[in-house]
């Protein structure tokens, strides 16, 4: 059998099984069911105080470091989903402050890179870059499993 034997029968069989293939026209490929193309497991916890801090010019040219307590939604290795009483700005730099029960402290250079759609005031916060540190700490202190 020649080479173009080969490719005319796999050719018949790749139209063949296109064929086996019922209702393409109900599946589902709406941009909903592409929405989430996160890759890293987001834990829900509770035991995490967090803040936001945004840097301000005054006209005379200081800095002003502003904080503004969050609400934690989840949290990954990559970022946080936050809810908060202030209204943020899409691709403003931020400084994220992460404060465990037991006092031990995060300050990690951050982005907010999206609001969320049909909620109020709800966030999506990506890390600069990814801390190690951070990733052994929520898991060393994690007590109860739960994800998103």
């Amino acid at each position: 059998m020649t080479t173009d034997d080969n490719f005319r029968n796999s050719m018949v069989d790749f139209e063949h099984n296109l064929n086996d293939v019922d209702d393409w026209d109900e599946m589902d490929i709406s941009k909903n069911t592409w929405q989430n193309q996160r890759v890293a497991v987001r834990y829900v916890r509770e035991d995490i105080a967090a803040s936001v801090c945004k840097i301000s010019w005054f006209s005379l040219g200081f800095r002003f470091n502003k904080d503004i307590l969050v609400e934690l939604i989840d949290i990954s290795s990559r970022g946080v989903l936050i809810s908060t009483n202030k209204k943020l700005k899409v691709n403003k730099k931020i400084t994220l402050t992460l404060k465990f029960e037991d006092s031990k402290t995060f300050k990690i250079p951050s982005k907010i890179v999206r609001k969320v759609p049909g909620k109020e005031n709800q966030y999506g916060i990506k890390f600069d870059r990814l801390s190690n540190a951070l990733g052994e700490y929520l898991l060393e202190t994690q007590r109860k499993l739960v994800f998103r």
